[in-house]
Formats: C-alpha cells, structure tokens, sequence
C-alpha cells in the first residue's frame, strides 16, 4: 500500500489526458499502465524488469477487471438494454406512438410541455431519449412556433437527468458498480447496501431534479430570458401551421413500446424482493424497516439481468406480433442496439482496472487523499467541491460517463475516509480502524450521499454545457438546430439551476439539511427566476 502522493499519480494523468485528448479510453489505460508502474517499481531492482512487470500486470488487471461476477452482470445488463432500445427503435412502434401525441395539443405551451413530457417517458436510455423525441417532436415544434433552440433545450434537458434517476435505464448498473467499487475501496466489505445506498442518495441529485424541474417550469409559463428569448421571439413571428400532418397511433404501437419496459420493471422489482427475501431478518422490523431491508440485501445485478433478458424478449416478441415486424429486423435491430453500447462498455471495463489499483489494498488514492485533506478541506465543502470538479471534467471532455468513471469510486471512498479520520480524532477510535457497522453507516450519511450524487450531478451540468458532449451533438442533430446555437442558448438556463443547486442543495445538504427541503426552496427560486427574469414572445401567436 502506498502512503504518499504517487498513490495521485494515476487517477491524475487519466483526468490530465482526458482533460487535453477529449477522449476517455487512452487515458484510463495509461491511468492502469503508470499504476502498474508504481507498484512495479517498489519490487524491482531495475527500470527494465519495472516496466516488464508493470506491463504484465496491466494485462492481469485489465483481466481481473471482467472477471467479477458482478461486473459481468453489469456488462450483461447493458448490452440487454441496449438491445431493447435497439428493437424499439427498429420496429418504429415509439416513435409513431410520440408523434401520435401532437394531436391532443393546441398552444405553444402545451407543445412545449408535450416535448417534456415526452422526454420523461423514454427514461431508459439518453440517447434513445434524444433522437426519439428530437426526431418526432420537429412538426409539433414547427406547428406551434417553437424555435428549434427551444425544442433542443427540452430533449437535451430531459434526456441525461432522467436516464440519470431511474432505476431502469442504461446508467443505473453503471452507476452502481462504481458506487460499489468505492465502497470496497473505503472498507466497506457489506457490498449488499449498494443498492440502499444509491436509493438514499436519488433526493441528493440536485441538477437532474431541478433541471427537469426548469423543463416544465420554462414550458409552462412561457417565458424565456438570454438568447433563447431572442429565438423564442423569432419563431413566434413565424405564421402557425396547424395543419401540418402527425401520424395516427394505435393500441398496438402503444402496448409494443410500453409493455417492454412495464415488464422489465415488474421482473426487476420481483428479483430484487425475491433474492432479498433470502437474506434473515434480525429482531423486530417495521414494515418500512423491512421494506428497506429487502431491497438493500436483494441482488440487484442479477435482478437487472433477468429484467433486461425479459423486456428484450417481450420487446422481439411483440414486435413480431403487433408491429409485424419480421424476425431478421428484431435481430437486427437488438444487434445494432447493442453496438451501440459498445463504446460505454469499454469504458467501464477500463474504470474498473483504474479503481482496482486505486483501492485501500493497493494504492489506497482515498486513504492519502483523506489524510492530507483531513485539517486543509473541511468535509462539509467536500460535495460541493467535488460537483464542480465533475462539471469541469464533463465540460472539457464531453464525456458524464467518463467523469463519473474517473470520479465516482474515488469521491465515495475520500467522503467516507475523511469522516472516518474525523471520528478517529474526536472519539479516539482505536487504531484498528472503525467497525464494519461504522462504516455502513458513514456510506449512509448526508455527505457521502451528496458527494455520491454530486458526481452524476456535477457531470450532466457539465455535459450541458458543453460543446463536446455526445448528447448535446446528438440534440442539435435530432432537432435540426444549429449545434452553436443550442450551445449559447441551452448554456444560461444550465448555469442558473446549477448555482441555485450549489446554494441551495449541496451546500445545505452537507449541514445535515433535509434534501427535500433543499429541493423545495431551490424550486421555488427557478420559479422566481423565470417569472422575474423572463418574459413572454413579443409576438406569441394564440
């Protein structure tokens, strides 16, 4: 175990070449290689026989990496959404459904909300949320004089918060395997909490909450501020078309596109209450005590494994049967959707090897982090700190997923190290460290929860604004909208919930302040915002 400041050395030159190549992959693998190198080092009596060892053990840990059970599950998961969202898209039945929508609307308002509402529906993956509703929503937005910067903001606002807090979507597994890893890497052997925990921690996600709470708020009163004003007041001039032609829906486009993820819930949910079901119960519970007991000890990889292989099926199977779609296209279809998920897999397949060197056992990144930052960084600011650090990354890679790669393992484990150092000084804890049951609950406290959620937070924010995120191309693109133009317009409204998030969110939040405390007072200050600062199209049509 390393006690000094190379133990900063990999995750440091990941974010450093991440930060200056704009890409994620080549990065963390150098991250793995200058690990391999450190610990190499200290057994070798030469360069040369150092870097022979580092590079076997890059090979061993890269391997190591795929080996766990659980990664396997999450991998698994993975390609199975990916190829459920792959059928949807492939049958068209989605999309038909979405554009069947635009006929029950009438106002500009209205459209505007359709468009969000839209957004909050296809919560399972961003990018299927994108071009679903970016591509289907274009008429509505021409029909009611919606400028296409509008229509950007409110798929590219919807798309990454939504897919972020749902607990059935292409992040979820993600987002627990790196909790789950800094968990490990804190000590925290009681890995059957990961799920409790990322349960506890959703309230603490301020940006996505409030982001889609600025959504409907800015659709609802029809007002805008900055440049979106000005392109809000351009499209209202424009003549309204109402009868610009939407398809027709059916029943069966909608049973095809909703049953999968009905489904794909349902199983989760009774896995996830089954396998927890298996674990004993000790003394007298409450029903919500036990309620929480079920879920925090059931197995939520397998759980999303066996959803994902369900909603998939159901997914081919109906579309067979009610969208008449034939075999080889569900085939198809569910391939590219896959494909399609490659790039994240690799991702993740990387961070693990990252965090593995990174971990107490070997070069215990948190531990030293915690000892240098114990009297210099008080753990209060610590959420607030590292929601910045994720915005900047996200912002100058383009890239949540691979902020919250670099990130997320390490700022759990730092959250619960520098309280254990906290406790250790002010209750003399003895030098064998805090008990299992300590820990557990330090994962479970309002700081590691906020530090944990100002990971996600912190990297969507920076996404937003972002010229380089992938969701943020593939909004402008959906949309039809200059990508410049989405950028500049999107940009203002991003900055004005994330400083009302560090405000009112996380800062409060590190105090001990109830969450949905925080939510409230920061809702009601967007709403004040707009109704102060924006104003109505000069020229609104009815």
């Amino acid at each position: 175990m390393f006690d000094g400041i190379e133990s900063l050395f990999p995750p440091a030159v990941a974010i450093i070449l991440a930060l200056l190549t704009r890409r994620v992959l080549l990065p963390l693998a150098i991250g793995i290689f200058v690990g391999t190198l450190l610990l190499s080092s200290r057994e070798s009596p030469g360069p040369l026989e150092s870097v022979v060892r580092a590079t076997t053990q890059f090979v061993v840990t890269i391997e190591q990496s795929v080996r766990d059970m659980d990664h396997l599950h999450v991998l698994a998961f993975t390609l199975l959404l990916g190829g459920m969202v792959g059928v949807l898209e492939s049958a068209g039945s989605m999309a038909r459904m979405i554009s069947g929508w635009t006929r029950r609307v009438s106002t500009r308002r209205g459209g505007q909300t359709l468009i969000g509402f839209t957004g909050l529906l296809i919560f399972f993956d961003d990018y299927a949320n994108t071009l679903l509703v970016g591509g289907t929503m274009r008429t509505t937005a021409q029909r009611y004089g919606i400028s296409r910067a509008k229509l950007a903001y409110l798929v590219d606002s919807t798309a990454a918060p939504v897919a972020g807090l749902t607990l059935v979507s292409t992040w979820v597994a993600t987002e627990l395997s790196y909790l789950q890893t800094g968990l490990i890497d804190a000590g925290i052997e009681a890995t059957n909490m990961t799920f409790s925990v990322f349960l506890h921690s959703l309230p603490y996600r301020f940006y996505p909450l409030l982001a889609l709470w600025f959504v409907f708020v800015i659709a609802r009163s029809g007002r805008d501020f900055g440049p979106m004003w000005a392109e809000e007041n351009a499209a209202a001039r424009q003549p309204i078309n109402h009868h610009l032609s939407s398809s027709s829906t059916s029943w069966r486009d909608t049973l095809a596109s909703v049953m999968p993820i009905v489904v794909c819930l349902i199983v989760i949910s009774g896995v996830l209450v089954w396998t927890g079901l298996q674990e004993p119960m000790e003394g007298e519970m409450s029903t919500w005590q036990t309620f929480g007991h079920v879920i925090g000890n059931g197995n939520s990889y397998l759980a999303l494994v066996v959803g994902g292989g369900a909603g998939l099926f159901v997914a081919g199977t109906l579309a067979m049967l009610l969208s008449k779609v034939s075999w080889e296209l569900v085939v198809m279809g569910s391939l590219q959707g896959m494909l399609q998920m490659l790039p994240a897999m690799a991702v993740l397949w990387l961070a693990w090897g990252l965090s593995s060197l990174t971990g107490a056992d070997q070069l215990d990144t948190g531990g030293y982090l915690a000892s240098i930052l114990d009297e210099r960084l008080p753990v209060e600011w610590l959420p607030t700190c590292v929601f910045l650090l994720a915005a900047f990354i996200a912002f100058a890679t383009g890239t949540s997923w691979g902020t919250m790669a670099i990130l997320t393992p390490l700022a759990v484990a730092l959250s619960i190290n520098l309280q254990q150092a906290l406790l250790g000084t002010a209750d003399a804890v003895s030098s064998s460290g805090l008990s299992t049951a300590a820990n557990a609950s330090l994962a479970m406290s309002p700081i590691c929860l906020a530090t944990f959620s100002s990971v996600l937070a912190g990297a969507i924010f920076g996404d937003h604004c972002s010229p380089l995120s992938d969701t943020t191309v593939l909004s402008s693109r959906a949309c039809d909208c200059n990508h410049v133009l989405h950028v500049r317009t999107q940009m203002p409204y991003a900055l004005v919930v994330g400083v009302t998030c560090i405000l009112f969110g996380t800062l409060p939040a590190s105090w001990g302040i109830s969450p949905w405390i925080s939510l409230l007072i920061s809702a009601t200050v967007l709403w004040l915002i707009v109704r102060v600062l924006g104003k109505p199209p000069q020229t609104a049509a009815p």
